[in-house]
């Protein structure tokens, strides 16, 4: 029986928005993925030109070579630019600046979920100021249990240790756990903690194929009740 439930942010939680945005957090998933090298999502979002999930309108028009550039001065940065290089071929980055914005139906869920007696968690590859930001601007905060950060932890995405210390904290058992999320690394995540349910979204970065190893895909977040019979 499902106790606790774990949310992904950007994606899950959240409209990725801008195309750009979209690209940051493309990379980090890939990046996280295949290497061993933890690089904060803050830093790779200062590449683009992203300031608190926003393109600003002064660097956000930053061209591909400077993106390029900014990227090969982090850790590994040669394998991320040439990852870029290819997806950008097919990505525009002249829409203008808008914010990103809470995907239809997540807080009418949440609140449902909550009212219920689940226990609710999120872990995101994000830092506390952003996460404070997205939190406190749609009066999510009194829903969540515990709120996981990159700015708040030793671990990062997909270490198991990072579902551990929720479960730990809130005293609930893996087999009572589900991890929600709506990329190949969050459905990694709980695969490495061993968690009972990994649900899928479609809402953010991830398609039918990188969420294939989830229990169940959903279009999102806002399905979960119907879908589940939470």
């Amino acid at each position: 029986m499902t106790k606790l439930i774990i949310f992904d942010k950007d994606g899950t939680l959240m409209k990725l928005g801008h195309p750009m945005v979209k690209l940051a957090d493309d990379l980090i998933n890939e990046f996280s993925i295949r290497t061993n090298i933890h690089v904060p999502k803050s830093e790779i979002k200062d590449a683009f030109g992203i300031v608190d999930d926003h393109v600003d309108k002064l660097i956000g028009a930053k061209t591909t070579k400077a993106i390029v550039s900014s990227l090969e001065k982090l850790p590994n940065g040669d394998a991320m630019a040439s990852w870029l290089l290819k997806k950008i071929e097919h990505a525009t980055s002249d829409n203008e600046a808008e914010d990103i914005e809470i995907i239809e139906g997540v807080q009418e869920t949440l609140k449902y979920l909550h009212d219920k007696g689940y226990l609710l968690a999120i872990v995101s590859a994000d830092d506390t100021t952003s996460m404070d930001l997205f939190i406190d601007k749609y009066g999510l905060r009194e829903y969540f249990d515990k709120i996981i950060t990159s700015d708040s932890s030793d671990y990062h995405k997909p270490q198991k240790e990072l579902l551990q210390l929720i479960m730990d904290d809130l005293n609930i058992a893996k087999e009572n756990t589900m991890m929600v999320g709506d990329t190949e690394m969050d459905i990694e995540l709980g695969q490495n903690a061993k968690v009972r349910k990994i649900i899928g979204v479609l809402s953010g970065s991830g398609d039918t194929q990188d969420l294939r190893n989830a229990n169940i895909v959903l279009n999102s977040v806002a399905e979960m009740i119907d879908k589940l019979g939470l």
